[in-house]
């Protein structure tokens, strides 16, 4: 695929750890998408509130003397062994306490890592918080991973606002297709304006011309981009607005096994409102992970500020 610009390229990820049976999931998820992309290193981190134990409880259980840290860091080397021991990645393991969303966005500034990793906890007061926190805030991709997430991609879907972040995606994409063969689907939401009946016409022939929109920008979105003549795009019609849920709905209708979206455009209603579905999505329940995609370095001033702290 010819471009203008080089694809942006995935060597440094993180991995965020909570020591609940999603960390198995996470670690086996990792080594599958670390051979996809090709990754030179994972950091596996896990962030407790408090690492000390209780005089009275090291009283009572002498054994617990060896610390904290130590004894979770060696449980989860041992976890990624397991999963890893094919995979010609380095890994590397860091135990620290603090606030977690504080302590992962930190970290991955000093260790300019390229993809976060997270389990993405379906039904789970609060997790959606906090992922949605840290999918808005982190200075680089970021990728939420269910307990059901089949590690091995077949079909990956990809909704498109026609915007750079979404030429990014694309990119994403066809990398991981060129390395394990997956069937790439892109689709496009578009929208009947509330106003429409002014304009004499029925819904119907309206929607008619926002779909014709929606296919010339397409196609100027394909050429810009030097994608190929042949490329395709599925466009939907979406009455009710809800497109995260449709989104997901979409997705599990068709068995993706993957979601790789834009963070967010520079300009554009659509621009913006593909930012606001990427953060939306890690709020539902759903079966599919979800690879929110950022250009390096995106929200550095917010992390700048942080680092400070």
């Amino acid at each position: 695929m010819m471009k203008n610009n080089p694809i942006q390229t995935y060597k440094v990820a993180m991995v965020g750890l909570d020591l609940t049976e999603m960390d198995d999931h996470l670690i086996r998820y990792a080594a599958a998408i670390s051979k996809l992309l090709l990754l030179d290193r994972v950091i596996f981190v896990h962030v407790a509130k408090d690492l000390q134990l209780p005089d009275a409880l090291i009283a009572k259980y002498p054994d617990l003397v060896e610390p904290l840290d130590e004894s979770i860091e060696n449980d989860i080397k041992a976890k990624v062994a397991e999963h890893f021991h094919d995979v010609d990645t380095t890994t590397d393991c860091i135990v620290k306490d603090g606030h977690p969303i504080e302590q992962i966005l930190k970290l991955s500034k000093i260790k300019n890592v390229d993809l976060i990793m997270m389990g993405r906890k379906k039904s789970l007061d609060g997790s959606g918080i906090m992922s949605s926190k840290i999918a808005r805030k982190c200075p680089c991709s970021i990728l939420f991973v269910t307990s059901e997430a089949n590690a091995h991609i077949h079909k990956i879907l990809l909704p498109v606002d026609f915007s750079h972040h979404a030429s990014l995606a694309i990119d994403l994409a066809h990398v991981i297709n060129e390395r394990s063969p997956a069937e790439v689907r892109l689709i496009n939401f578009y929208q009947v304006p509330i106003g429409y009946y002014k304009t004499g016409k029925s819904h119907e022939e309206f929607a008619d011309i926002m779909k014709d929109f929606a296919k010339k920008d397409f196609q100027r979105f394909v050429a810009n981009n030097q994608f190929p003549e042949d490329f395709k795009c599925d466009f939907l019609l979406s009455d009710n607005g809800d497109l995260p849920q449709l989104t997901y709905e979409y997705a599990e209708e068709q068995s993706m096994d993957l979601i790789i979206i834009g963070s967010r455009g520079r300009t554009g209603i659509a621009s913006i409102l593909m930012g606001s579905i990427a953060e939306k999505l890690v709020y539902l329940d759903s079966n599919v992970p979800i690879l929110i995609v950022k250009e390096k370095g995106e929200n550095m001033g917010f992390l700048d500020a942080l680092m400070k702290i």
